[in-house]
């Protein structure tokens, strides 16, 4: 059997201990041949790294399960059981029963069995495993591997979708084939179309103390509770101990683990479930809270959910005191709580209490709804309604909104008794809130329009999405017994039944009769409303529908809307709301605000390094900077987060390395390692704040979280300076104010505007007299433009026989890094911007996808890495093309000269097979990779020698066909195991275990499995 032997951390690792839970017993590890030793459980830190490793490396498999159907097998043990290897771009799929829980387990052990076909989900059962005709199941390492050829053709490949051949039973190779949908996802993360991307493998003997962990996609819509309670279901129903909760983003590839401690809080829940009122009523649209703060490690994510909603033990007797402020009519001061905001208090947010989340302005209300509703009205006291009204403008003033209970108020407004606000409370809402989308008009029974602008505004809108029978309808609901029972005054009556006519409501003999009808059980001597007897009543009602005319509501119902509207409009600019809906949900939401304000958590080896680039992209190009975060609930969230994506970041980084290169070539500036070091995290630093803050600052802003993050790392005079080159890249080249910088500000300086500017032609394209150095030619980018040295600037020449050996080099150079950009940003359906007299994609038959390639550095987790293949493929494509090798579209293949029996050809098809054979000199520096294209004559001998060793090997070997996935009769053949053994791959005959759905796993027959070895000479 197939046994990976995994991490040593994982040979002891157990679940969280747990005292109130009786520990388990360990059903065996990931083999069957040996029993695991127990040994101690390893540290709360050692798991965490562990299972990242594992995620990293993709040997963490998960598997989903149902109580059901697998705690009889987690008993017996018998049969394999399907897992998938936690990948990037693994499918997500939602799950199809609520019991059915996600859970995961390291180095798994791998059962050969044969499928299929190569793309099948399901196995082939039955036959005996040395029979059947298909391909092999292969090994967690060979699918490992084959799911990043699959993501390389899907994501990254620049050219024609090409295969590179497969070897035959016969020992011959068939020719690469065009697939031109095989790999092409409209959707760069999307690969379930391809069930090899799948990932997924066969498991012989998985128990309960091989699953490691519980496991959750990072983008789930779930809240954070909601998986916690599953996840604990899920721990109850297999009788094991806690589990740690890998959340994994199956777009990036990237995972995070947390333990229950970490999340979990008292009130979790209840705070989770109070941010519906977000989508019910801010009109935020479904689920883009949760997509914002997914944007967010969820450690993260329930620390600002601790934070924004519960009280600090320090803070308690000001809350207090706060709530007693606005709970009790008779201590209604709007002095007292003015000064516990200025002490501090946070008067505006929402807390946990009693049992609810609710705010000060919730219990304002109530405590309002319940004087004005219950107090008689001869013995209501003004000052306190007065009082009331000047607390509520302070409540808004400072940014209180209310929530699920405090809206409740405004729902059940006439449906509830005589219920209703007070007008001038009920305008100050209007002015702060409306529209109330859930108004009805039975909600504004008891609100007079004569007296209540919000009332007005709000019965307008409502009755204007009405047709004629809705408006009959209101009208018969507006005079039944219902209605009259809770004794409106004439007053409002008279309004709604005005208003109501003026949108064309009737009173016809059908209402009359219904009126009637209703009232035909009073007595004569009953008053229905005012001193009115019943037949008084319907004396009035008919008179004022016969006088509506006399009536200036009924005559200029749209003036007395528009006064209303103005004098909203008027209240609330008094109270300083912003007219923008969702920007007044900010104070509430400060708690978010506040989370995507936090400076990243760096790695420990700070540097221009792998881990700390993708940290400081995740951080500020990957999602909005904290001023754009309450903005962007408003939309849909956009591809890239910054119009300067990661790939541009990255770009400008890699023309500031070999810049600098350059001019210390020519001794123009001397760099200390350090310098060498912070000056690629300035360049990607720069535009950390681009979009998210007015363009004049944005540099400003850039600079700040430069210092910040940074700090404690390098030396502060460095940071200072680098930070001061950052800020005055807002000035143009040769501004007065960069007089008085130091010589090192300056340096920094240049090779900032020169790294980020060089880019630009992403946007602005590459003209014909590319690149443009002469003073007397005013191209983009020219040497003012790029900063130069003024020293070399002023040498530069247009004729090539006068160019100084800089200019040369600095040329050469800066069409690579065009090159580069035309390979990254080439949309397929769009002209090139490249103009220059051979474009650089034309000459190579490449055919990239630059939308798609754009979004993929704007997710990978090894940006880095993925730029500098880029980089060394532009390389390989030169020195292959020095060797006669050429880039083949030819569905014959004659002009690539492929040789059918020695499995090689002289083309490049692909890049992830074809083009990564061709061998870059590994002492090759950046500035050769860039200059090597457009001048291979600046390069040093010792490179020169190395490419030429290169090519030779390229005409002596050709590149080789792939011998692709190997079916049983392929293994079977002495003339394929020749090739193999030619290539360094032996077919031996193992034992392996083997299912069959008739006797169940039983067999261990031998079967022909292929293997690596040591290529012979």
């Amino acid at each position: 059997m197939n046994t990976l032997s995994g991490i040593n951390c994982f040979s002891c690792l157990r679940p969280q201990p747990n005292p109130h839970t009786q520990s388990v017993a360990a059903s065996g590890q990931w083999t069957t041949t040996e029993p695991t030793k127990r040994l101690p459980p390893p540290s709360r830190e050692d798991q965490r790294q562990a299972l990242l490793e594992a995620a990293k490396s993709g040997r963490l498999a998960v598997r989903q399960i149902e109580l059901a159907e697998e705690a009889s097998y987690l008993d017996s043990n018998s049969t394999p059981r399907t897992f998938t290897l936690a990948q990037q771009g693994m499918p997500c799929s939602s799950r199809t029963a609520e019991q059915k829980w996600t859970v995961g387990i390291v180095d798994p052990n791998c059962l050969y069995v044969y499928k299929k076909n190569a793309a099948s989900k399901w196995l082939e059962y039955g036959p005996a495993a040395d029979k059947p005709d298909e391909k092999l199941l292969p090994d967690l390492q060979s699918l490992a591997e084959k799911s990043d050829e699959i993501r390389e053709q899907t994501w990254w490949n620049v050219y024609p979708p090409f295969t590179s051949g497969h070897l035959e039973p016969d020992g011959m190779f068939s020719l690469p084939k065009l697939n031109e949908y095989k790999y092409d996802a409209s959707m760069p993360t999307s690969l379930y179309f391809y069930h090899p991307a799948r990932s997924e493998i066969v498991v012989t003997h998985y128990g309960k103390a091989d699953i490691k962990c519980f496991f959750v996609v990072g983008d789930t819509f779930k809240n954070i509770s909601d998986i916690l309670q599953e996840k604990k279901q899920c721990e109850q129903a297999l009788k094991i101990e806690p589990l740690p909760l890998v959340v994994f983003d199956h777009h990036t590839g990237s995972a995070e683990v947390c333990f229950d401690d970490e999340l979990d809080f008292e009130h979790l829940a209840l705070v989770e479930h109070s941010l519906d009122i977000f989508k019910s009523f801010w009109n935020i649209r479904f689920n883009t809270l949760k997509s914002m703060m997914n944007l967010l490690p969820m450690r993260t994510q329930t620390e600002a959910l601790r934070s924004g909603f519960t009280i600090p033990p320090d803070d308690q007797h000001k809350w207090q005191q706060a709530i007693e402020l606005v709970s009790d009519p008779c201590s209604f001061s709007c002095q007292r709580l003015s000064a516990l905001k200025e002490s501090g208090l946070p008067i505006h947010r929402c807390f946990c209490h009693e049992g609810t989340v609710t705010s000060l302005l919730d219990m304002l209300l109530i405590s309002e709804l319940k004087r004005f509703n219950n107090e008689p009205r001869e013995q209501s006291v003004p000052d306190q309604e007065d009082e009331a009204l000047q607390v509520l403008k302070l409540l808004l003033k400072s940014g209180a909104i209310p929530t699920a209970r405090g809206l409740s108020i405004i729902k059940t407004m006439g449906s509830n008794g005589q219920l209703f606000l007070p007008p001038a409370l009920f305008n100050c809402m209007a002015a702060a809130f409306a529209p109330f989308r859930f108004l009805t008009l039975q909600n504004l029974w008891n609100i007079p329009l004569t007296r209540c602008w919000g009332g007005i505004v709000e019965f307008n809108r409502i009755c204007k999405k009405y047709d004629h029978q809705q408006l009959q309808s209101c009208l018969r609901e507006g005079l039944s017994r219902e209605r009259l029972f809770q004794k409106p005054t004439l007053d409002t009556l008279e309004s709604h039944l005005l208003a109501l006519f003026h949108f064309g409501a009737v009173l016809d003999d059908k209402v009359l009769d219904r009126v009637k009808r209703d009232l035909a059980h009073c007595d004569d001597n009953m008053r229905v409303i005012d001193n009115l007897s019943v037949a008084g009543f319907i004396e009035w009602v008919q008179g004022l529908w016969w006088e509506r005319n006399t009536h200036s509501l009924y005559r200029n119902w749209e003036t007395h809307v528009t006064e209303a509207r103005e004098q909203l409009a008027k209240l609330k600019q008094s109270l300083d709301l912003p007219n923008y809906r969702h920007a007044s949900l900010k104070p509430m939401l400060q708690f978010l605000v506040d989370a995507f304000s936090k400076p990243p958590v760096l790695p420990d080896n700070v540097g221009d390094n792998e881990d700390t680039i993708l940290k400081v992209l995740q951080h500020y190009y990957r999602r909005p900077g904290p001023e754009r975060v309450i903005a962007s609930l408003g939309y849909f969230f956009p591809d890239t987060w910054k119009h300067g994506s990661c790939s541009h970041a990255l770009r400008a980084r890699n023309n500031g390395l070999w810049y600098m290169e350059l001019l210390e070539k020519y001794q123009a500036y001397s760099f200390t390692p350090q310098e060498k070091s912070l000056l690629p995290l300035a360049i990607i630093y720069q535009g950390a704040a681009c979009e998210d803050v007015e363009r004049s600052a944005e540099k400003t802003k850039s600079a700040d979280y430069f210092k910040r993050d940074l700090t404690g790392h390098y030396p502060e005079s460095l940071l200072n300076d680098m930070a001061l080159a950052i800020v005055n890249m807002k000035n143009k080249a040769g501004d007065k104010a960069e007089q008085n910088l130091s010589e090192s500000v300056s340096c920094y300086l240049h090779v900032l505007r020169f790294a980020v500017l060089m880019d630009k032609i992403r946007s602005k394209g590459v003209s014909p007299n590319f690149p443009g150095l002469t003073m007397a030619q005013r191209r983009i980018p020219d040497a003012s433009d790029l900063d130069l040295p003024p020293h070399l600037a002023t040498d530069s020449a247009s004729e090539q026989d006068f160019k100084t050996e800089f200019q040369q080099h600095l040329e050469a150079a800066m069409h690579g890094a065009a090159d580069l950009v035309q390979v990254q940003t080439k949309h397929p359906w769009k002209p090139t911007l490249d103009k220059r007299e051979n474009p650089y994609i034309q000459v190579y038959g490449l055919v990239p996808d630059g939308k798609k390639i754009t979004m993929q550095f704007d997710l990978t987790a090894e940006p880095v890495q993925r730029m500098n293949r880029f980089i060394d493929d532009n390389v390989r494509r030169k020195i292959a093309k020095q060797a006669g090798i050429i880039t083949c579209s030819d569905p014959s293949h004659k002009t690539c000269k492929a040789d059918q029996n020695k499995g090689i050809t002289y083309g490049i098809h692909n890049s992830w097979y074809d083009l990564s054979q061709v061998r870059v000199p590994a002492a090759m520096t950046l500035l050769e990779k860039m200059q090597f294209e457009h001048d291979p004559s600046l390069l040093s001998p010792a490179t020169l020698q190395a490419i030429e060793e290169e090519v030779q090997r390229l005409k002596s070997e050709g590149i080789r066909m792939n011998h692709g996935s190997l079916t049983r009769e392929t293994l079977n053949s002495e003339e394929a195991q020749k090739v193999l053994k030619d290539r360094g791959i032996a077919v031996i005959s193992e034992k392996r275990p083997h299912f069959s759905s008739d006797v169940g796993f039983t067999q261990e027959p031998e079967i022909l499995v292929p293997k690596k070895i040591a290529k012979p000479d």
